[in-house]
């Protein structure tokens, strides 16, 4: 059965913006717990986005326990996003909904990034 769907669009310019006024406070609010092997515009937005999804998909937005360093984006072999979750966060979806399945699916341009997030109950 299906807990939420979230979907999200970015601005990469915009967030390339904010990372270089912010930088290391930027990376430390929002990504602080993601793989991240190099920083680049399209990746923090790209990551940015998949977060914005989640929060959207279980109808928190980013309030208490869906911070964005609770949500964890990390990639497979294959490059493709994978969610986990941190701290209360974990434990609030696990009470709430559940065993659960996060599908994500993410794709950007020059311009933009775009992620879908849905939740699946197990």
């Amino acid at each position: 059965m299906i807990i939420g769907h979230g979907i999200d669009l970015v601005e990469i310019d915009r967030v390339s913006n904010i990372y270089a006024k912010y930088k290391e406070n930027f990376i430390s609010k929002y990504f602080i717990n993601d793989q991240l092997k190099k920083i680049d515009s399209n990746l923090l937005a790209n990551n940015f986005a998949i977060k914005e999804a989640f929060s959207k998909s279980i109808g928190l937005g980013f309030r208490s326990p869906c911070y964005p360093n609770n949500i964890v984006v990390r990639r497979d072999t294959l490059g493709k996003p994978v969610i986990s979750l941190k701290n209360k966060l974990e434990s609030y979806l696990n009470e709430t909904f559940g065993k659960c399945v996060i599908h994500v699916s993410l794709t950007d341009t020059k311009l933009y990034s775009i992620a879908s997030v849905i939740i699946e109950q197990n």
